[in-house]
């Protein structure tokens, strides 16, 4: 929803002048370069689009429109290109990475996007480094993530650790905007540490981890400076933050300095000399430059040398905005660009591009004036002016509408033959506008008006035009062609015929001609009289044509010469045959002449004072010529200062002090005999604004008007900008008006800027507070103002006799505050399908759609347009002041209405037998609704409908019978909602026929799942014979068959099932159907979602009542992370206390804990599949000591040390058989107990059968080979069970997971698990832990309850696990006891105990917990189930005491996990029970 809403907000945006906003429009203009990952593919809208709904076309950058390539690239029916995911195997240039653009046309015109690069990016393997660094004790180190070049573009750092600890920026650690570690004032302990770095790849999601790295610490050596960490080249968009670094090792420590273009820092509050370097807060274009980075210390010195590049958003602006004309007329256009100085404009009209020529003028320094003379119907439509400056484009648009006003001749006279004396009359029918005049002529001469030839004209009551000409007594001289010419502004039109009067045939003297060399030229032979037989034209004795350039036309003796050259210079002669036995003739002389043509020359752009050359060079033309020179029309004024040299056929201009009023077009005329050529040349005079009268402080008057002035000059006109401390211009003066104005003149080269202070003059008594101040003191605070008012302060001194003079008056304003309410009566009403109406009472206010985006508005109520159609959206509204936000109103609900649907995102149509076809389609892209049917349409010949057929909204796929074989059917689907059917799918074409080849209904696409489910792949073919299925599975290019196994299986139907679908299941699969007559294969990509890997979780705080935990989150298992579970529980208790946290989190603080005590911690993730693995345990201790009232008398076992046994074994695969099984320890009482000393409720202590004590001594918990399988770790289990030091202690299993890494890698803390347990089988590998604490005195006899461990649940199910590889520490008996219920503790920390407010939770998702089924082996009872709830510790049912002893036997003990043979015991449901042991 949030893309969508964006470009709507987008599209207002951009919508240039009031004429385009019922016509052509650009949505999300800005959009240059999409890039995606080749797996999912991507969907781009075309950004341009128009109203009504205009035809949207896609192309390639060359121009090529682009075509469907199905299963890889696809324009939908709205006009989105669709980039489907691919393989690495089928990437191609030509789609996958090129520049495309799409267009919109309707009857206003055509406009065409800017460019668009689309690009793919492939999952590639790479890696990440991280090299050790050399660093003095003392000096700074200083870490960078090493990327591989190839994927440098799309990776960037995430975060840095040491050790397993995640660093944030601090005292000590600064990590910079580039990913840099800096490490400050390095001690010996940092150098026991390794750092890792990692990096996330922006468009595939991946992380990388780094190696680790260390620093190699030396001691202090005077040595000279040397650069750590610089810079080069950096780019940074105008307003934006940047950091420029410079860092260097050294002793002594080194010092710094920075330059700018050679020149010392000026001091600016933007620039701070940061521990990494030079950082520039809201950069500007003056922030540009060369900048040197100075270290230097008293052995040597070294420095940075950088550039720095602020590149600001091309924006272009055409005008006039709106333009209308008549055909004819002369349009003018401006593109004024900013943002750049280099750029390079190219205009387009209707989408294609305006070349320069005869009739348009393209002229200035960079393109950006456009000039067209004799505007024609056909010119007008969409203009458009593209500014390109490398990557960066901008474009605008106008829409020129032209009125038709070209004259037309309705009517006129046709040819005829009359006999001398005999009257003819001629007549012209013309309309136009302007009303156009009309002239005649006899071949090419002007007809004369005399007392035998008389004109006139009539104007018609519809305003058109009648002209005549009669001629009362022709004569043989009358014949020939009569031509009328009509003329306006808008263009011309004429008319002409032959009128033959009979009388001897004679030809007309002829005058020589001129032709000009490169153009064509006709010659006429005028012929009086009728009858004639033949005209023909010789050359030098040749019979025209004899070549391609000339032309003879017999009928009215026209000779036409094309493309004129020097050869065709000479005499011509024109032949008529009067009768078959008479010729008269005559002749003319054709001289070519070659026009001047100048030598192209760019326009210029200079700075005031600078010297100008501009030249003019005359490249061929026939001599003798002269050349001039006009400015802006005109010729040059001496007065300029303007040199003009000419020398033969050059010309050129010197100015040797450039001003402004050189500013303009130079243009340079060529004449000759043959033609007057012009070439202009725009001269372009920088001028910075600078203010013709200086702002200056003014005093006002209470309640009269003030001038404020500030006029400015510049090149171009600079625009002046007001800013008022209020945001205020002056009208009538108030009090409030006081303060300070800033003036400030812009243009393309630069600003000037002016602070005026108001000050407004008001009576004191009209409002006046007083405070008395002790003598004493030279400051006073005044208290209770109000937010953003102006108040005047002045002071008197008194004493005895009575006041002083008042001091000078000083004027302050209060900042501004935020609101302190929310806007009231937040009301929303549903318009139409596509937009909402907000109303509320208060404030100027901010309308919050989601997370969308904010709408500012000062109105009570705003329209919210083109939403999504058939769309929850939630929205807030809250008032804001320059001082910040105030409070948002409650978010409320709304739903646009229902619209009909969009088209079916894909149709296929196949033919089954000769005479049944099937047809199967998707479900719109746009639903706009509930779809409530399908309608089938079925037409032979297009588009006549013969029949329709409907199908349920959840069906897919239709069968139509009774067609006849060999008919061509067109097929289309519609959706229906409520509000109507949509529109029509595209429309294919299909035919029944009895040898019909193989063709999938199915379409390729992704199906996605969570794990552990059943999922069925489906592939419906059809063909005559039926097609056979085959399916295939492969990810690199080679595809091999499926397996068919227990899990996954072929159906009849042709669909593939998968049963308890796994991790590995995941990637490409293909669908195969053939038969005799033909082949077809569709590709289906299975994702499959697991449960999230578990968090690395680190202590990162302890005080006495707290512990701040934090986390590193693993692999999200391809669904979101939705919360974790966080649980805790006090050392040597059976009480875990759990709270759930935000996904967003990565930290949280536990307070009102104990002091001086042990906790120990998990962490478990949550995604839309399930919790994942728990991290594995660890413990912290909270400061202080606990002390007692009284002193207590008891038997110490040794140095005081906790004593702790923890046990684990290590599952490998079977290689050969092992039947022993070894226990390792972790021993914490180095000195054997006293004889007789008892155990206090405070001690823990743990005891192991094996004596491998030392091995184990420095880890909590170690490693080493035991069992083979998992019934061996049962019996490893069973037999320490049934050790005699071991008899009554309690156990429980704490962590169980698999790995398909070495158990000595684990010890190490390496994080690299395959897989969850709850995704493995006996046969894997893993590790499972318990721990052995021993029991209370009193307690000796009793058997205490085990946790129960948590089964991973995928889907809610419960999922069958062996019960000593559960876990769950979210069930315990007894409440979690608050921190301070220790009866008669007291904490003795020096340090003060800091209080946090606890973040809030989140609503826990409630989860089964499996019984303990006590004495059966079954599935655990209805009523052993429980809901956990957070922040509590739920306890399992008790055994009765006789149970209890009956427990302890373990020869026949039910509980026991191995029969009398020593196997596993086997049961309905062995791995769902839940088991205690003693």
């Amino acid at each position: 929803m949030w893309i969508l809403a964006f470009l709507f907000l987008q599209s207002i945006l951009n919508v240039f002048g009031e004429d385009l906003r019922s016509s052509l429009y650009f949505v999300n203009a800005s959009l240059q370069e999409v890039v995606f990952s080749s797996t999912t593919g991507a969907l781009v809208p075309c950004p341009a689009a128009a109203v009504p709904p205009a035809a949207l076309r896609w192309y390639l950058a060359t121009g090529e429109e682009i075509y469907d390539v199905p299963g890889i690239r696809h324009v939908h029916p709205n006009g989105t290109l669709q980039i489907y995911g691919f393989l690495p195997s089928s990437f191609s240039n030509l789609i996958n990475d090129n520049t495309y653009y799409c267009t919109a046309e309707n009857p206003s015109g055509k406009i065409r996007s800017q460019d668009l690069h689309i690009k793919a990016v492939f999952r590639e393997p790479y890696t990440v480094r991280v090299a050790d660094q050399r660093v003095m004790r003392g000096n700074t180190a200083v870490f960078k993530c090493i990327i591989p070049a190839s994927v440098e573009e799309y990776v960037s750092v995430v975060s840095w650790e040491k050790d397993t600890v995640s660093l944030v920026s601090g005292p000590r650690y600064l990590i910079t905007s580039m990913g840099a570690l800096y490490i400050q004032d390095v001690q010996s302990e940092d150098a026991v540490n390794i750092y890792r770095c990692t990096t996330r790849h922006r468009y595939t999601g991946e992380t990388r981890q780094s190696n680790s790295a260390r620093l190699l610490l030396s001691e202090p050596v005077d040595s000279a400076p040397v650069i750590l960490d610089g810079f080069e080249r950096r780019e940074v968009m105008v307003g934006h933050r940047v950091e420029l670094p410079c860092k260097a090792s050294g002793h002594p420590t080194p010092r710094y300095r920075w330059l700018r273009d050679n020149s010392p820092l000026e001091s600016d509050s933007r620039y701070h000399q940061s521990v990494s370097g030079l950082l520039i807060e809201a950069t500007r274009p003056s922030d540009a430059g060369s900048y040197v980075c100075e270290v230097w210390n008293s052995f040597g010195n070294a420095k940075v040398v950088g550039r720095l590049a602020v590149k600001q958003p091309l924006k272009a602006v055409v005008s006039p905005r709106k333009v209308r004309g008549s055909v004819g007329s002369q349009v003018s256009l401006f593109c004024s660009v900013t943002g750049s100085d280099e750029y390079e404009i190219t205009w387009y009209r209707n989408g294609e591009k305006i070349y320069q020529g005869i009739n348009v003028r393209i002229t200035g320094i960079n393109n950006e004036n456009l000039v067209m003379e004799g505007m024609a119907k056909s010119d007008g439509g969409a203009y458009q002016c593209f500014a390109r400056n490398g990557k960066m484009s901008t474009q605008d648009l106008v829409q020129v509408v032209l009125e038709d006003g070209t004259p037309k001749i309705l009517s006129a006279f046709s040819e005829k033959v009359v006999s001398p004396n005999e009257p003819i009359s001629l007549v012209c029918h013309v309309k136009g506008t302007p009303l156009p005049t009309i002239t005649w002529t006899l071949d090419d001469d002007p007809v004369i008006k005399d007392s035998n030839h008389r004109m006139d004209r009539i104007i018609t009551t519809e305003g058109h035009v009648l002209s005549y000409l009669n001629v009362s007594h022709t004569q043989v001289t009358d014949g020939g062609v009569y031509r009328c010419t009509c003329n306006n502004s808008a263009g011309s039109v004429s008319y002409q015929a032959r009128i033959n009067v009979r009388g001897a045939a004679s030809i007309r003297p002829m005058k020589n001609v001129t032709a000009i060399a490169g153009r064509d030229t006709y010659i006429h032979c005028r012929i009086i009289g009728y009858p004639y037989y033949s005209i023909k034209w010789y050359k030098d004795s040749n019979l025209l044509p004899f070549n391609h350039r000339q032309r003879a036309f017999e009928n009215n003796g026209t000779l036409k010469l094309s493309n004129v050259q020097n050869s065709d210079e000479g005499e011509y002669t024109c032949y008529v045959l009067v009768d078959p036995e008479k010729q008269i003739h005559r002749s003319v002389h054709v001289t070519v002449k070659v026009p001047p043509l100048i030598q192209h020359s760019d326009s210029q752009s200079a700075s005031i004072g600078q010297r100008v050359f501009i030249p003019c060079v005359v490249i061929s033309g026939d001599l003798p010529m002269s050349i001039t020179w006009h400015k802006d029309g005109r010729p040059i004024n001496a007065s300029l200062g303007v040199t003009i040299d000419n020398i033969d056929f050059t010309s050129s201009l010197r100015i040797s002090n450039l001003s402004e009023i050189h500013n303009g077009s130079y243009t340079c005329i060529a004449r000759n005999e043959a033609a007057a050529v012009e070439h202009s040349i725009q001269l372009i005079v920088k001028v910075p604004p600078h203010f013709e009268v200086q702002p200056r402080d003014q005093d006002g008057i209470y309640g009269k008007s003030v001038i404020l002035n500030c006029s400015a000059k510049g090149n171009p006109i600079p625009t002046i900008v007001w800013n008022h401390s209020k945001g205020m211009l002056i009208l009538h003066t108030v009090r409030e008006d006081s303060g300070f104005f800033s003036c400030i003149a812009i243009n393309s080269y630069g600003e000037d800027k002016g602070i005026i202070q108001l000050i407004v003059q008001a009576p004191w008594a009209s409002s006046q507070m007083t405070k008395d101040v002790s003598p004493q003191l030279n400051q006073a605070t005044i208290i209770e103002l109000h937010p953003a008012s102006t108040y005047n302060i002045r002071m008197f001194a008194k004493n005895q006799i009575g006041e002083s003079r008042p001091s000078n008056e000083l004027t302050i304003t209060t900042d501004e505050a935020p609101p302190d309410g929310a806007p009231q009566d937040v009301q929303l009403e549903a318009i139409s399908s596509q937009s909402i109406k907000v109303t509320w009472k208060h404030f100027v206010c901010v309308a919050e759609l989601g997370e969308i985006r904010n709408i500012t508005t000062t109105k009570p109520s705003l329209e919210l347009e083109r939403l999504e159609k058939y769309t929850n959206y939630s929205i807030q509204v809250l008032a804001f002041t320059r001082a910040g936000d105030g409070v948002r109103s409650e978010q409320i609900y709304t739903r646009t209405k229902e619209d009909v649907p969009g088209p079916p995102a894909g149709v296929k149509a196949a033919a089954s037998t000769s005479s049944v076809v099937f047809v199967s389609w998707l479900p719109p892209l746009k639903l706009n609704g509930i779809i409530r049917k399908y309608t089938v349409f079925c037409s032979n010949p297009y588009p006549t409908v013969i029949s329709e057929f409907e199908a349920a909204p959840d069906v897919y796929f239709r069968r139509l019978t009774n067609l006849n074989q060999n008919w061509q059917y067109s097929i289309w689907v519609v959706a229906v909602t409520a509000a109507g059917r949509g529109n029509a799918s595209e429309i294919i074409t299909v035919e029944p026929q009895a040898k019909a080849p193989a063709r999938i209904l199915t379409f390729s696409g992704t199906v996605t799942t969570p794990w552990m489910r059943d999922i069925v792949l489906p592939c419906k073919a059809v063909g005559d014979p039926p097609p056979a299925i085959k399916w295939l599975k492969g990810n690199n290019g080679t595809p091999a068959p499926v397996s068919i196994d227990g899990r996954r299986s072929a159906h009849s139907n042709g669909s593939f099932v998968i049963r308890t679908v796994k991790a590995e299941d995941s990637g490409y699969y293909r669908c195969v159907a053939s038969n005799n007559w033909g082949s077809d294969e569709i590709m289906l990509n299975l994702q499959v979602q697991v449960p999230p890997d578990q968090p690395r979780l680190t202590v990162t705080k302890t005080t006495t009542t707290s512990i701040t935990l934090s986390w590193i989150p693993g692999d999200n298992g391809g669904s979101s992370i939705r919360g974790y579970i966080l649980q805790f529980s006090e050392d040597n208790s059976e009480e875990w206390g759990s709270f759930s946290i935000s996904p967003s989190e990565r930290s949280y603080r536990l307070e009102n804990l104990k002091c001086g005590t042990w906790y120990k911690f998990t962490l478990t993730a949550q995604n839309a599949v399930g919790p994942g693995r728990i991290s594995e345990i660890i413990e912290a201790k909270t400061h202080g000591k606990v002390t007692y009232p009284t002193a207590r008398r008891t038997a110490k076992a040794g140095p005081a040390t906790r004593s702790r046994y923890a046990s684990q074994w290590t599952l490998n695969r079977p290689h050969p058989p092992v039947s022993s099984h070894t226990l390792t320890t972790d021993w914490r009482l180095p000195t054997p107990r006293a004889t007789g000393s008892v155990d206090k409720e405070s001690d823990s202590y743990s005891v192991s059968p094996s004596q491998d004590t030392d091995r184990a001594r420095s880890s909590m918990v170690s490693t080493e080979s035991a069992s083979s399988t998992y019934e061996e770790l049962a019996r490893a289990y069973e037999h320490a069970k049934m050790e005699e030091q071991l008899r009554h202690a309690k156990f429980t299993i704490t962590e169980c997971f698999i790995s398909d890494t070495s158990s000595e890698q684990m010890t190490a803390g390496t994080n690299d698990y395959t897989d969850s347990l709850t995704s493995s089988t006996p046969s894997e590998s893993g590790i499972c832990r318990f721990t052995a604490s021993p029991p209370k005195p009193q307690d000796a006899s009793r058997v205490m309850n085990m946790a129960v461990p948590k089964a991973h649940r995928p889907a809610g199910e419960l999922v069958h696990l062996p019960p000593y590889l559960r876990m769950d520490f979210l069930l315990n008996r007894g409440a979690a006891p608050s921190g301070r219920e220790a009866t008669g503790q007291t904490c003795m920390d020096p340090q003060k105990s800091r209080m946090a407010k606890r973040p809030a939770l989140l609503a826990p998702t409630p989860s089964e917990t499996p019984s303990s089924a006590l004495s059966s082996s079954g599935p655990p009872s209805r009523e052993a189930v429980q809901q956990w709830q957070p922040g509590t510790a739920s306890t399992l049912p008790q055994r009765e005491p006789g149970d209890l002893a009956q427990a302890a036997k373990l020869s026949s003990s039910q509980e026991s996990l191995l029969d009398s043979r020593g196997h596993l015991k086997q049961s309905n449901n062995p791995y769902a029970k839940s088991y205690t042991l003693v």
